[in-house]
């Protein structure tokens, strides 16, 4: 008898430090977790970067403008190592949502590859520069926010690089037809 008291009062001590174990390894996990805004920067930022380089690939497969194919080129390239980062930040902020092109986004993408020539680069270009507007300020607002430290240092790494872009952009803009 007192054998099976001792196995239970062990088996009973070894569940307790179990849950305990479990319990701490639940707290580290929330401590990690960015908040909605922080939420919203991640999904936006790396849905963006996805759509840019879906958008790109079609713009080196329609576009006949070399200047537009080097510039989609380099964008997939940029927007491929985004996409990487992105994914690193949410699984360092233990956010779990994979991200998918949107609706809308995929919407603007079956418009734009119906497009041909000329009235392709434009509308190729248009978009990266409405795109990164956008995004722009999206990383301009979350450089600010000093409660998710670490998407704030890296929206401030990224910005010069997504204004180099937008420029580059505009640029080619002005020299299409």
């Amino acid at each position: 008898m007192s054998r099976s008291a001792s196995a239970l009062l062990f088996l009973f001590t070894l569940v307790i430090a179990q849950s305990c174990q479990s319990n701490r390894h639940a707290n580290n996990y929330n401590k990690a977790l960015v908040d909605d805004s922080g939420l919203l920067f991640i999904k936006s930022g790396e849905e963006s970067t996805l759509a840019s380089v879906k958008v790109s690939g079609l713009a080196i497969a329609n576009s006949k403008n070399q200047r537009v194919i080097q510039f989609a080129k380099l964008m997939i390239d940029d927007h491929t190592m985004l996409a990487d980062d992105f994914k690193k930040l949410r699984t360092d902020n233990f956010v779990a949502d994979s991200v998918v092109i949107s609706p809308m986004h995929q919407q603007i993408i079956n418009d734009l590859d119906l497009k041909k020539a000329g009235a392709f680069d434009r509308a190729y270009i248009q978009l990266v520069i409405n795109d990164h507007a956008e995004q722009i300020a999206l990383y301009k607002t979350t450089a600010k926010d000093r409660k998710n430290v670490s998407l704030a240092d890296f929206a401030t790494k990224m910005l010069p690089g997504l204004q180099g872009r937008l420029d580059t952009a505009k640029f080619i803009s002005t020299t299409l037809k």
